[in-house]
């Protein structure tokens, strides 16, 4: 019972601040591996945030295990017609699409179409849109939308046993009594 009340404790604890909250995502996450820094990119300014291997290993799992899709990748398509080939793309971009959809929500960035001509005023979020061809001068840039970019809105990871090797994409299958 201790545990119990020790939980719906840290329960409103983390409800009613902030600082708590953040305290505790902290003291949840990894520890980054030894030798493992503070990554700041080229030429400066903020710096990176830590990678969590286990989230991006878990990522293909899901899209392995919905989609084939390490299966696909990893396979040689020198022996299989364009037809072939076309086949299993089609069903490995349904699966994975479908796995996408329940694991992340995705969503443009931009609304319009690409191929739309469109105008950026100053103070537009570079992190949020590329300049590609001759940007000389300052800001506004007209241009057109070349690809419209992607955001995740959600996250929703299925539960993972404890027990599971992480590094594991797919186990091995071995077919026995045949």
């Amino acid at each position: 019972m201790s545990r119990l009340a020790c939980a719906w404790k840290a329960f409103w604890a983390i409800l009613r601040s902030p600082a708590a909250a953040a305290a505790w995502e902290a003291a949840r996450r990894p520890a980054p591996a030894k030798g493992a820094e503070e990554r700041t990119p080229a030429g400066g300014g903020a710096a990176l945030a830590p990678a969590f291997p286990a989230d991006a290993v878990f990522t293909l799992v899901l899209l392995q295990r919905g989609g084939r899709l390490v299966d696909f990748l990893q396979e040689s398509l020198d022996g299989f017609s364009d037809a072939q080939v076309g086949a299993a793309a089609r069903q490995v971009h349904d699966d994975c699409r479908r796995v996408l959809q329940q694991v992340f929500g995705v969503e443009p960035l931009r609304s319009e179409p690409e191929g739309t001509p469109v105008t950026l005023e100053a103070g537009f979020d570079p992190r949020q849109v590329r300049l590609t061809g001759r940007a000389t001068s300052a800001p506004p840039y007209a241009g057109v939308v070349r690809h419209r970019g992607w955001r995740v809105t959600r996250v929703a990871f299925p539960q993972r046993h404890e027990s599971l090797d992480p590094a594991v994409l797919c186990p091995a299958e071995v077919e026995v009594g045949s």
